[in-house]
C-alpha cells in the first residue's frame, strides 16, 4: 500500500495553489467530517462569495450533476460512502478529495449512541465507508485523523485554506474556526428546530440543517476507545476482523 498523504498543518508558504473547482470531503461516520465540510464551505464562501459556492451532501455524484446552479461556481460535496462510480469520477475530474478517519469501532458506537442505530446497521454503514476511504487513502489523497484532534487546531484551517488556494484575513479565519468548535456546534444542534423551515430536513427524531448538515443529535461524547467498554466481545471481534486493514493502516 502506498504511503499515506497526511494533510500538513505546517504553516503554509506564501505561494498559493490554484483554487480547485470541486472539493469532496469523504469521511468515516463520527470523524468530524461535518466540521471538515463546513470549514471548506465557509472558507470558499469567504474567499469567493457565498453566491459562487454550491454545497451538497450526496453519496452519489450523479445526484448533483444535473443541478443547473453548478456552472461557474465552486462546489463542495460531503459524503460518507460514495458509490461505485466515485473512483472513476475522481480519476477523471481530479477534485480535491479530503479524507477524515476515526477508529471504526468508535465510529460504530457513535452511530449507536447519537442516532439510536442497532449494531448491525451501524456496523454496515461504517464498513462501507471505511472500505471506500481506504481505497482513496492508498491512492495518496490527504487524510485527517480524528484522534489527532485536527478539528481543535487553528492550523488545520490554515492548511485547508492553502489547499483551496485562498488567503483569508486572520479575523475571518478566527470567526470560521470559532463557529465550528464543539461548544458552538452543540448549541447550534440544540437549537436546530428553530431554524427557518426551508433549512430543515429529516424527521423529528433526526432533524438536521440543510446548509451545515448539523443534526439535532450531532455532538457525541467525543471519547476515544469507548468501543472497548460499549461493544460486546463478539461485536468488537467482528469489526476488528472485518476492518483489520483499515485499523492497521491508520494505527488503531
Amino acid at each position: 500500500m502506498a504511503a499515506l498523504a497526511r494533510i500538513s498543518t505546517d504553516r503554509p508558504s506564501d505561494r498559493q495553489v490554484p483554487a480547485p473547482r470541486l472539493v469532496v470531503t469523504l469521511g468515516l461516520y463520527g470523524s468530524a467530517s461535518t466540521w471538515l465540510f463546513n470549514v471548506v464551505r465557509e472558507t470558499l464562501n469567504a474567499a469567493h462569495g457565498a453566491e459562487r459556492v454550491c454545497a451538497y451532501y450526496a453519496d452519489a455524484i450523479t445526484l448533483i450533476l444535473q443541478d443547473g446552479a453548478i456552472p461557474g461556481r465552486f462546489v463542495v460535496v460531503k459524503m460518507h460512502v460514495g458509490d461505485a462510480s466515485l473512483a472513476g469520477f475522481v480519476h477523471l475530474a481530479q477534485p480535491l478529495l479530503l479524507l477524515s478517519v476515526r477508529d471504526p469501532r468508535d465510529a460504530v458506537v457513535s452511530l449507536m449512541q447519537r442516532f439510536g442505530q442497532d449494531f448491525e446497521k451501524a456496523a454496515s454503514r461504517v464498513v462501507q465507508s471505511a472500505r471506500r476511504i481506504l481505497f482513496f487513502a492508498a491512492a495518496g489523497h490527504p487524510v485527517l485523523r480524528y484522534e489527532d484532534d485536527f478539528f481543535t487546531r487553528p492550523e488545520t484551517l490554515d492548511a485547508i485554506a492553502a489547499r483551496l488556494g485562498v488567503t483569508l484575513r486572520d479575523e475571518i479565519k478566527a470567526a470560521i474556526f470559532a463557529g465550528y468548535q464543539t461548544a458552538s456546534v452543540r448549541k447550534f444542534a440544540a437549537d436546530v428546530a428553530h431554524l427557518p423551515p426551508g433549512r430543515l430536513d429529516g424527521n423529528p427524531a433526526d432533524l438536521f440543517d440543510r446548509v451545515t448538515h448539523i443534526h439535532r443529535n450531532h455532538i457525541g461524547d467525543g471519547m476515544i476507545g469507548k468501543w472497548k467498554e460499549r461493544l460486546s466481545a463478539p461485536e468488537s471481534a467482528a469489526l476488528t476482523e472485518t476492518l483489520g486493514d483499515f485499523i492497521t493502516t491508520f494505527g488503531y
